[in-house]
């Protein structure tokens, strides 16, 4: 799973493969986590892709976020649920190259069809 999440931020032709990850994980989690458990994290993320360029502190910051995933799974009811999600995003950020912007981009946008997939199914 983290070779095949790595290749959907490093590389710009693998957006098919990319969504069908995120629709499988979705569907495996929707019951379990609510969306404002998945909501949290992904506000950190928009925050950061508002600003106007992905720098060394945004990468910090992107970073800190694998903690604070962490600690969202200890408090989370399903565990197990959650950390699917966690192992997913972790994935998603250890991938992101702060020396290309666009990998950036692209896990913003895996996070973002996770999120879209997740309400899609019914996500609480």
């Amino acid at each position: 799973m983290t070779d095949e999440i790595r290749l959907f931020i490093q590389r710009d032709d693998t957006a098919k493969q990319m969504v069908n990850f995120a629709e499988k994980l979705a569907k495996d989690i929707f019951r379990d986590i609510s969306t404002s458990q998945i909501r949290n994290a992904y506000g950190t993320v928009k925050k950061l892709e508002m600003q106007s360029t992905f720098t060394d502190k945004s990468h910090r910051e992107l970073l800190l976020l694998k903690p604070k995933l962490a600690y969202a799974r200890g408090r989370a009811n399903k565990k197990e649920a959650f950390k699917q999600l966690e192992d997913a995003l972790g994935a998603g950020i250890d991938a992101v190259d702060v020396k290309q912007p666009e990998t950036f981009k692209r896990f913003c946008n895996f996070f973002e069809a996770i999120l879209a997939y997740h309400k899609a199914n019914g996500g609480k």
